[in-house]
Parts: structure tokens; sequence; C-alpha cells
């Protein structure tokens, strides 16, 4: 019988574990992925993933970042664009 793993990743995990799985398909549809290379491949679509993920949160504030009037002002802003009609 074979031995059984278990995880439980945290949502940021679970993101960037999705987005490695993106980029290391993308790899295999290329034709990038050999039987040699394939833990390097894998490593590198993590590398990049992990570094995709820094930098979105360098550049984008989440809603938990944000201080109460930031957000409020934000909010206002959104109701602002919303009322505006859109061609």
């Amino acid at each position: 019988m074979s031995k059984k793993n278990y995880f439980n990743l945290q949502p940021s995990e679970t993101a960037i574990f999705q987005a490695a799985v993106n980029i290391y398909t993308s790899y295999i549809v290329a034709g990038q992925v050999t039987d040699e290379n394939q833990t390097e491949k894998m490593k590198e679509a993590i590398a990049d993933s992990i570094s995709m993920a820094r930098y979105v949160e360098k550049i984008v504030e989440s809603d938990d970042q944000i201080s109460g009037e930031a957000r409020q002002r934000l909010s206002n802003t959104v109701r602002e664009e919303d009322s505006i009609p859109h061609m």
C-alpha cells in the first residue's frame, strides 16, 4: 500500500501553487519539458510564480492593508465611477 500525503496549504500557498502549475503546463505545451529537465522546469515555474506574487504584493494594496479612511475614499471613487455613463 502506498503512503498517503496530506497537505494543508494556506490560501496564498494555494494561489502560488496554481500559478506554478499554469506556468509548468505552458512549458509542457511549448515542448520545453523533457525527462531530463522536468524537475528543473518545475522549480523554475515555482520560482516564477513566487516572483510574480511578490511583485503583485509590492504594487497592489489589498483590502486588509487599506486604512478605514482610505477604504472610504476608494469606495466613494468606485461609486462615482459607477454613476458615470460608459460608452
